[in-house]
């Protein structure tokens, strides 16, 4: 089975399909995340607002620019309230340049999908959080 982080480390998923999301949840249940989803922005931007997460996990969507955008914005919205979590994009392509442009804008790290368990494990112990 997977390690578990020890102190329930809280997370945001934020992705507009219901089947990524869900499927996403439960791999970060597992190892042990309180989990919460949105499939908006505005959503995410609301449960942020209201308390920061540790991780959020954001799907990549639109171009280059369009995600650039949405991770600037989760990055000021955290800001605002003096953190800085940890921000995954997840990606479909292991666009060099896609992932590059991504961390300059606000993105920790990449993730490219599709990924399972172990592989978010690993990507989590790379960050220090497993």
């Amino acid at each position: 089975m997977f390690g578990r982080v020890t102190d329930m480390t809280r997370c945001l998923v934020i992705e507009t399909s219901g089947e990524d999301r869900n499927r996403t949840v439960d791999l970060l249940q597992d190892l042990g995340f309180d989990v919460a989803g949105s499939r908006t922005m505005d959503e995410a931007i609301g449960a942020i607002e209201a308390s920061v997460p540790e991780v959020i996990l954001v799907e990549q969507h639109g171009d280059a620019r369009e995600t650039s955008a949405t991770l600037m914005r989760l990055r000021a919205a955290a800001r605002r309230r003096g953190k800085d979590p940890l921000i995954l994009m997840c990606s479909e392509t292991a666009d060099p340049a896609a992932i590059g442009a991504a961390i300059v804008h606000g993105a920790s790290e990449c993730l490219i999908k599709p990924f399972d368990g172990a592989i978010l494990q690993n990507k989590l112990k790379q960050c220090g959080l497993v």
